[in-house]
């Protein structure tokens, strides 16, 4: 039976990590799950580094687990499968949960301001969450959260018109505004609309090539490859800046796409007179960031 023995890498006592490490190992035995969490366990504490007690586990795929964000669990499918499973990674009931919550905070702050206003605050976080789970098998996730997104826009809407009818509501703030979209029912104004998690098409992750390494010279049109692709995860400003530095840091030199948030670096700053005109703009990772903002403040 396929077993799965989940690990995350921890800080130990005297080691200051800025940031833990997740890693899944899947085994065919449970004996075979333990062994690698103590083969691990070891080679971790020659490091000075320690498995987290809390988040160190070994679980059948059959029951499965939460790794960030995502579920991943096996189901029978004797109809659709040859070996009678299926191997399903979804969003979690956790990362749902805590979107739902994210979103209904927001919109309980935006009552009382426009629309526009209300399509600026909510793109964005729209936007990040579905690029992130669209890896996954997520469309009915994405739907289940439009429909909950219309009752939130539509309880806004009333709350901003209380003596208004549902028809003058639903001519003033839906309508088929995106012509790109057979969509009737999209929220916003005529010059910008909320966007909905369905229109994010699911795209699955692209494995890496063999043995493929970022570090092989010989592969470096192929790794650029990559990069491109990913660079369409991000919004459209910030895309236009990966793709002119083909998706690598201009401080690092290392790929956008490494899990860091990113910043907008202003060449000339603002405060000597830079402009926010793309050509004195670069995509940073958040610590190059601050790290040129140090070097430029201590000179």
């Amino acid at each position: 039976m396929t077993r799965e023995c989940h690990v995350r890498f921890c800080e130990s006592a005297g080691v200051r990590s800025p940031r833990a490490t997740h890693l899944v190992i899947f085994c065919e035995t449970r004996g075979d799950a333990e062994t690698a969490q103590e083969t691990i366990g070891t080679w971790l504490g020659d490091r000075g580094l320690t498995l987290s007690e809390e988040k160190t586990r070994i679980v059948h795929l059959n029951e499965g687990f939460d790794f960030l964000g995502f579920n991943v669990r096996r189901y029978r499918a004797p109809q659709t499968s040859p070996s009678g499973w299926k191997l399903l990674i979804k969003p979690s009931k956790t990362a749902v949960k805590k979107q739902v919550q994210r979103l209904k905070a927001e919109w309980l702050a935006l009552r009382g301001t426009n629309a526009e206003t209300v399509v600026a605050r909510l793109n964005p976080i729209i936007r990040g969450w579905a690029n992130y789970h669209r890896i996954g098998v997520a469309k009915a996730t994405f739907g289940k959260l439009d429909n909950w997104m219309y009752e939130r826009c539509v309880r806004w809407a009333r709350y901003r018109h209380p003596t208004k009818t549902g028809g003058w509501l639903a001519k003033r703030y839906w309508g088929k505004t995106r012509k790109d979209r057979e969509d009737k029912w999209v929220f916003g104004t005529a010059e910008q609309s909320l966007l909905k998690f369905s229109w994010t098409k699911i795209q699955r992750h692209v494995l890496v090539a063999g043995r493929a390494s970022p570090d092989d010279a010989r592969l470096r049109e192929y790794w650029e490859k990559r990069r491109q692709a990913r660079n369409s995860e991000l919004p459209m400003k910030q895309k236009r800046l990966a793709d002119r530095q083909k998706g690598l840091c201009p401080h690092c030199q290392h790929s956008l796409h490494n899990g860091e948030d990113l910043h907008v670096h202003h060449d000339i700053w603002r405060s000597k007179g830079g402009n926010d005109d793309e050509t004195n703009l670069r995509l940073t990772h958040m610590p190059c960031h601050q790290q040129i903002h140090g070097a430029k403040s201590e000179a």
